[in-house]
């Protein structure tokens, strides 16, 4: 009944008021309307810019900054897209520049490419890539064509860098076209044993990978976030 009297009140009273004031409640409207437009364009630029994620690196060599790494990665929908771009020059007898770059892309989980190039003193001695195929991966190595009976990759070692690998026993090489051996070696602690028989040292805070270190035949160096 009360609910009653208050509808039919309003359709007296209250509805010829409001068109009567329009213009003056227009006044009020309209700015906040604006405003929420304004505020909901704000905060889903903030969502597309949390979709994009950089992290930068230091390369050591006996205590020296001897190069730098920059990894990005770009999420849309359900795909992943990661990109590594790293530049060291040491000198041994003779001096020798490294450029790396290195690209994958994930959707839904899985991994559906990969390309490896590196670059030594100007020279390519490396371009691989590893596709999706159907159930298997199809790996290229220069000319070379091979194929990997897998029907899935969800992880690889370019993505280590942005999620430690617990409870995972082995992880992708897009270098070696393979899988290698993951063993916690302590607390945010990984070594990953490498088929040319080198091993790295990968170690994590806040759910990033923070230092590599990298054991080579010829020599030790660090990867430290910046």
């Amino acid at each position: 009944m009360i609910t009653a009297l208050l509808i039919w009140l309003f359709k007296k009273y209250g509805r010829p008021f409001f068109y009567q004031h329009k213009s003056f409640f227009n006044q009020f409207t309209i700015p906040v309307k604006r405003l929420s437009v304004t505020i909901l364009f704000v905060a889903l630029s903030g969502l597309a810019f949390g979709q994009e994620q950089t992290l930068n690196y230091n390369v050591l060599h006996s205590g020296h900054t001897v190069g730098h790494m920059k990894l990005q990665q770009r999420k849309d929908g359900g795909d992943t897209f990661l990109n590594v771009a790293s530049d060291v020059k040491m000198k041994f007898i003779f001096s020798i520049q490294v450029c790396i770059r290195e690209d994958a892309h994930y959707s839904n989980g899985k991994l559906l490419s990969s390309h490896v190039s590196r670059m030594v003193n100007g020279s390519q001695k490396a371009d691989k890539s590893t596709k999706a195929n159907g159930e298997s991966y199809q790996l290229t190595d220069g000319s070379k064509v091979s194929s990997i009976n897998q029907k899935q990759i969800n992880n690889n070692l370019t993505l280590m860098y942005l999620q430690e690998p617990v409870g995972l026993s082995q992880i992708y090489s897009d270098n070696f076209q393979q899988f290698v051996k993951v063993e916690q070696t302590g607390s945010h602690t990984y070594r990953i044993n490498l088929p040319d028989g080198n091993y790295n040292f990968y170690t994590y805070a806040n759910g990033v990978c923070s230092r590599v270190d990298i054991h080579h035949s010829l020599y030790t160096i660090q990867i430290q976030l910046a």
